[in-house]
């Protein structure tokens, strides 16, 4: 299978970089166990995933050709991408951050290629329900978002200006997704160009709305456990956010 073996050769690749950069800064070990929890292999004509820590978590046997087979290799990316993107920012020396980030955008073109392409789409998709409660779900966050940037100060003392500039990162990735007739357009967070897609493309629909998924969770995550890893000081509002995302996902492309 062609597919598989592009994935574990990329991953070998990738976790080979990695041991070297591991032996500079221990920290790189933590992308690396990331790497190593991901379990793919052939059984038979299908295709046997194994990967609990995904936001999603989602394994099994798959179809190289179907939707949840790309649909478990972006979950698996989202993992990876949010892994590497915490590690970079502790990293002191620019060519490990840039050697990482080189190494997640090759896996990504990897996995974005077969998300992508010879995968066979869901006919049965419930295209104009999933398109009016996701702009809703959009349009709500972007409101929640905006409000807790505007209060920031005054929810609690712990909170300082810069925070407030931080969170306004995670709310623009929501401003950047606008909606045209029956299009979506959105930024690809691997290639992090702009691309709009027709809704009733589900193979287009799914990656776009997992690679959006990859960006609020990463930056979402980030901005909560750098101020507070207990949550307990933090608005709800990024982690509903969050929850009501995944919790979209999971009714319309879990199928």
């Amino acid at each position: 299978m062609k597919k598989v073996e592009e994935v574990l050769k990329n991953i070998e690749n990738m976790r080979v970089e990695l041991i070297k950069l591991a032996k500079g800064d221990t920290r790189v070990f933590e992308i690396i166990e990331e790497l190593d929890s991901f379990n793919i292999s052939e059984k038979a004509s299908m295709v046997n995933i194994y990967f609990s820590k995904g936001p999603i978590s989602i394994g099994g046997l798959f179809k190289e050709d179907e939707m949840l087979y790309a649909f478990v290799l972006m979950d698996f990316y989202c993992t990876l991408y949010y892994k590497c993107k915490k590690i970079i920012r502790r990293i002191r020396k620019k060519e490990y951050r840039i050697k990482i980030d080189e190494l997640l955008f090759n896996m990504g073109k990897v996995i974005r290629n077969q998300a992508l392409y010879n995968i066979e789409s869901n006919e049965n998709f419930q295209t104009e329900q999933f398109y009016k409660e996701f702009k809703k779900f959009i349009d709500i966050t972007i409101k929640a978002l905006g409000h807790i940037v505007d209060n920031i100060g005054h929810l609690t003392t712990r909170y300082e200006p810069i925070e407030a500039k931080e969170l306004k990162k995670v709310r623009k990735i929501y401003e950047k997704i606008s909606f045209g007739d029956n299009t979506i357009t959105y930024t690809d967070c691997i290639t992090k160009k702009r691309k709009t897609i027709y809704i009733r493309d589900t193979i287009e629909l799914q990656y776009a709305v997992m690679s959006i998924y990859v960006k609020v969770y990463t930056e979402s995550i980030l901005w909560l456990k750098k101020y507070d890893s207990s949550g307990q000081w933090c608005p709800l509002t990024p982690w509903q956010t969050i929850l009501n995302f995944k919790l979209i996902i999971q009714k319309y492309f879990l199928y």
